[in-house]
């Protein structure tokens, strides 16, 4: 078991790597050139968002490794490998702060409008166990799960339900009842939900 627990260290500690990347720190309508020390999943080859949301490292202009947090910018956006990111500082109003304990935190918006969408990312974990037919030990498992999240304007984040969603999904939408009813008539779906965004930005959020 001891050996089981050494190797899973090590593999922690080699899944990420530091990348310099260029980008721009957005607060208070000012913005500032940096160069951002981005962690990249080694396996996924994509930064590692999930971290990003609470915190990212950069380089001032000294030269000095600093700390960004959500609490110390608005926006942050970056290049990687041709994609543009904006990861927006959000006030983390979800169900009493289920992200984290933090007050606000950085998200990806994939959509932008009246209307936004974010992606969340967070990581799934299932406890190993001792026993079974073998009497051995089976080492627990994790996985990189995603959540899409919407806000109307500045409003308080909305991440709809996995239950119910239908039923969520027209309450939360009451202010467009022309997307209401093409929910209702199952027009649009849940797993439509970037066409839903689209959809009420260009008919309901003038």
């Amino acid at each position: 078991m001891r050996t089981l627990i050494i190797i899973a260290a090590l593999v922690a500690s080699i899944q990420v790597f530091g990348r310099k990347i260029p980008g721009t720190i957005i607060s208070k309508g000012q913005s500032r050139q940096v160069m951002f020390d981005i962690k990249v999943k080694l396996l996924y080859d994509e930064p590692n968002f999930e971290r990003i949301q609470f915190k990212v490292r950069y380089y001032d202009e000294a030269g000095k490794k600093q700390t960004l947090r959500p609490d110390d910018a608005d926006e942050i956006i970056f290049d990687y490998e041709g994609m543009e990111v904006r990861m927006i500082s959000c006030e983390n109003t979800i169900g009493g702060n289920i992200f984290s304990s933090s007050k606000r935190i950085f998200l990806k918006i994939e959509i932008d409008g009246p209307l936004k969408l974010y992606r969340y990312y967070y990581t799934q974990t299932s406890p190993g166990f001792s026993g079974g037919a073998g009497g051995g030990y089976t080492p627990g498992t994790s996985y990189q799960m995603e959540n899409l999240i919407f806000q109307k304007g500045d409003g308080p984040l909305k991440q709809p339900r996995t239950l119910g969603w239908k039923k969520d999904m027209l309450e939360y939408f009451s202010d467009c009842p022309a997307l209401r009813e093409r929910i209702e008539q199952k027009d649009l779906r849940r797993r439509e939900i970037e066409a839903i965004v689209h959809y009420y930005n260009s008919n309901c959020g003038g």
